[in-house]
């Protein structure tokens, strides 16, 4: 009768925490072994998207990059429009890059409702004859990068040439 209360006693004082310590300690080690099984799962399906990805070809990736580009290469896009408008006999001039990031400054907005895109207003100007112009702008409706013509303002001269200016909404990727 002795040995039971001392083993009852004992089981209380000290085996009953010790015991609790490990329950908690085998909660902890099964939420882990979820967390592992979790991190190979997503290992997995990064190795199955990655594998698909390279199927993808070269060119098209290329055509995907120009459609939404990771960053702004005001350069770059300076560029591209004045190949385009080399096709017409048509010299951009006056190219103004303005970044619309004080848009949404006085706005809070939570991350999941954030926008993962931002706008930049590209203007530049330059002198053609209205078909030109307008196979310019038939170019740049047909391009890969998405632009939206924000204005376009013209001037005419004594000549049959008009000066154009033109202010186009581009996008990029955050």
């Amino acid at each position: 009768m002795v040995l039971i209360l001392i083993s009852i006693g004992l089981f209380y004082t000290f085996t009953s925490h010790q015991y609790a310590d490990m329950t908690g300690s085998q909660a902890l080690a099964d939420e882990y072994r979820d967390v592992i099984d979790n991190v190979a799962s997503i290992a997995e399906t990064r190795d199955k998207l990655l594998l698909s990805f390279e199927t993808i070809p070269k060119t098209q990736v290329e055509r995907l990059s120009k459609v939404l580009p990771n960053n702004v290469d005001t350069v770059h896009l300076a560029v591209d429009l004045d190949s385009i408008a080399s096709h017409y006999g048509i010299s951009i001039k006056n190219v103004q890059v303005e970044s619309n990031i004080n848009d949404s400054m006085g706005q809070l907005v939570l991350p999941e409702y954030g926008i993962p895109y931002e706008k930049v207003t590209i203007s530049f100007s330059f002198i053609s004859n209205y078909a030109n112009f307008m196979k310019l702008l038939l170019d740049l409706e047909r391009s890969l990068r998405i632009m939206d013509i924000k204005s376009v303002s013209f001037r005419a001269t004594d000549t049959g040439l008009y000066e154009y200016r033109l202010a186009a909404v581009t996008y990029w990727l955050k």
